[in-house]
């Protein structure tokens, strides 16, 4: 019986353990800044910075919720075109995104 040399097999084996522990590395470091965002300061100047580059001024903050473990709701009021009115953002913490609907 002869054994057939497998080290084609070995090779790839060893590549997929350093990929998988490369990226591994990136989900430890996306969680430590998780954990930086994930507050009501986050929310707020993120939702406030979002808010300004629409075109709203005097923009200030009515109230901050927390909507499950990594959304927050930030209520805002807001000026434009001469107008008041309440607006609501939306801030993903684990994603770092925010919206506005317009």
């Amino acid at each position: 019986m002869k054994y057939k040399r497998v080290r084609g097999s070995i090779k790839q084996a060893a590549y997929i353990i350093l990929l998988g522990l490369g990226f591994s590395g990136c989900a430890t470091t996306t969680d430590a800044h998780y954990a930086d965002r994930n507050n009501t300061d986050s929310a707020q100047s993120r939702c406030v910075e979002l808010a300004r580059t629409m075109g709203y001024r005097d923009v200030g903050v009515d109230s901050i919720d927390r909507d499950g473990r990594a959304e927050w709701k930030v209520r805002l009021a807001v000026r434009k075109d001469e107008k008041y009115r309440k607006e609501w953002c939306e801030y993903n913490a684990r994603t770092d995104r925010v919206r506005m609907d317009d």
